[in-house]
């Protein structure tokens, strides 16, 4: 290594610290994908925040990467060796940085798929707590109605947990009651923690995503479905 000038040492520890970034960027994209009940809500905001510390701290090492491998490619003092690493960090750099704005479009809407997987976990622990206190049966009425009792009676009483995070709904505040027009989920009342555990209990009303839905299940699974009409792959 010491016959390697410094600018080269330089870009290759700008190299491998890129790959430990995004080691943890795919640790955090695996902890937002846990939606067991096993798993607390605050275990995927813990991913989120990972995910985001470490995107951006990957896309500022890539710009650096860049601009310190074309000032390694054409110093003086380079030697043919030198020259050749740089490029190929360079080259590694550029090819994650347009890695990073091909995705950086769609990014937002993943994190917020997510948020919204997170509201249905926070309503999974509400209806549970619910059931805990009537013989294992879920509020009776259907959509906002069933879910106003949680809120009314003080199982979930943030209003942002009714909200999808894709969507411009406005929040409830001052103890307003639950209604269509502030709740971006759909709720099918009736069930009971014996029902199928198959059948959606709680999902994303048609327009919050482009071809998407986060559904909680009556086991208390929440799943992300693909696919347009997404209806068809949930089972009734």
């Amino acid at each position: 290594m010491s016959k390697i000038n410094t600018t080269t040492k330089i870009a290759l520890v700008l190299t491998g610290s890129i790959f430990i970034v995004l080691a943890l960027y795919i640790i955090a994209i695996y902890i937002c994908t846990l939606h067991e009940p096993e798993f607390p809500v605050w275990f995927t905001y813990a991913g989120l925040v990972l995910g985001l510390i470490a995107g951006g701290i990957g896309l500022s090492i890539c710009i650096i990467g860049v601009i310190w491998g074309f000032v390694g490619i054409f110093a003086n003092n380079a030697r043919l060796f030198d020259r050749i690493t740089c490029i190929a960090c360079t080259l590694l750099f550029l090819f994650l940085l347009c890695i990073s704005f091909s995705v950086g479009g769609g990014g937002g809407e993943k994190s917020r798929r997510i948020s919204c997987s997170s509201n249905l976990k926070q309503i999974s622990l509400a209806l549970k707590q619910y059931a805990e206190d009537f013989a294992g049966y879920y509020p009776p009425s259907n959509g906002a109605t069933g879910l106003e009792v949680l809120r009314k009676n003080d199982y979930l009483t943030d209003y942002t947990a009714f909200a999808c995070p894709s969507t411009a709904t406005a929040r409830g505040k001052d103890k307003q009651p639950l209604t269509e027009e502030i709740v971006d989920y759909v709720y099918f009342g009736g069930l009971n923690t014996k029902s199928d555990p198959e059948l959606p209990l709680v999902c994303d009303k048609a327009n919050n995503h482009q071809h998407f839905v986060n559904v909680l299940f009556v086991g208390g699974t929440t799943k992300g479905i693909e696919g347009n009409p997404w209806t068809a792959n949930i089972k009734k």
